[in-house]
């Protein structure tokens, strides 16, 4: 069926909100679309073809080359794209993890900068995903399950800028049933993730094992996690407020911390100081590793010389006479 005639319900409604809240229409620079081809993306693709039409829009479609039915997928990506008269592009990326590396964090890494390359290159002004509904309870479920703080808990915001390119999740408002419903009812094919059913991955368990008993528990589930997730979202964005602020007392003009400025602070506000610090410079650092610089920044305090923490995979923080410094190899 042409792509004019159908009709995706919910995701064409989002993807409208979602665009005059945007002021996406205030011109016409390309807009990039991520594809893997599945029923989210497929409702995403519709409803933006409905809008913008096919010259305005870059599909593209990453290939991770991680399972048996990644060709499969892209060839149902180009055939659907080839059909609906709309250009696509295929990006194949490697996924290198590193002993107790996530596989599936390294993919959503590639993955991530694959499309902003490609959505860069192409001059797009956003790139959209078609995360939805679902797909946010699961992530904050996880986070929830790793022990994260506001910040995770407040999951996939709606529009971020990410490397320099502003990301779009027009659909999370729309529950993946209503979007499978509306596709198969009007006989949309998509492909089906065989990797989304297998409980080799906490996402999958989650999805087929947790969530039908939180919704047995409180059917309105989406929307309540959803909540959480928003006012989890304002908590992060004040503390990180505070944070920079604190961060801009501290710092001086070679990017190190003045300790005497740091030690004043109260010590969960160091921690954020140094987690953003850090941040700055591409380090990712565990909880315990930032414990361990508020235990030794805490000691320094009292006397103790010795300040030097390992931070993130390979980097070191240490001190540097009054002051605190990285030795991030992202930096050098």
């Amino acid at each position: 069926m042409p792509w004019r005639a159908l009709d995706v319900g919910a995701a064409r409604d989002a993807l409208h909100a979602f665009a005059c809240r945007r002021d996406l229409d205030a011109d016409d620079a390309p807009l990039a679309l991520a594809f893997s081809g599945g029923a989210d993306s497929t409702a995403l693709l519709v409803a933006a073809l409905q809008r913008w039409g096919t010259a305005r829009l870059r599909v593209l479609h990453v290939d991770h080359r991680l399972q048996a039915d990644a060709a499969r997928f892209a060839d149902h990506a180009r055939a659907l794209c080839a059909r609906w008269g709309v250009a696509l592009e295929v990006l194949r990326v490697e996924v290198g993890a590193a002993r107790g590396d996530s596989v599936e964090e390294r993919a959503r890494e590639a993955r991530y900068a694959a499309l902003i390359d490609a959505a860069r290159r192409a001059r797009c002004s956003w790139l959209f995903t078609a995360h939805q509904a679902d797909d946010q309870v699961e992530t904050v479920l996880l986070a929830l399950l790793r022990g994260a703080g506001p910040k995770g808990l407040a999951a996939m915001p709606e529009a971020i800028e990410r490397g320099g390119m502003r990301l779009g999740r027009p659909l999370l408002s729309c529950g993946a049933a209503e979007l499978r419903e509306r596709l198969d009812a009007q006989g949309v094919p998509y492909v089906l993730d065989a990797m989304n059913a297998d409980p080799a991955w906490r996402r999958s368990r989650i999805r087929h094992e947790l969530l039908p008993v939180i919704a047995s528990l409180e059917p309105a589930y989406a929307r309540t996690i959803a909540r959480s997730a928003r006012l989890c979202a304002q908590t992060a964005d004040a503390v990180r407020e505070r944070a920079e602020a604190d961060l801009a007392g501290c710092r001086d003009a070679d990017d190190a911390l003045r300790l005497a400025r740091l030690r004043e602070l109260p010590a969960t506000r160091a921690a954020e100081v140094l987690r953003i610090w850090l941040g700055m410079r591409g380090v990712r650092c565990s909880a315990a590793q930032i414990d361990e610089l508020c235990r030794q920044l805490a000691r320094s305090a009292r006397g103790a010389a010795r300040l030097r923490v390992r931070v993130g995979v390979r980097d070191e923080v240490w001190r540097d006479a009054h002051r605190l410094r990285c030795t991030a190899s992202s930096c050098l």
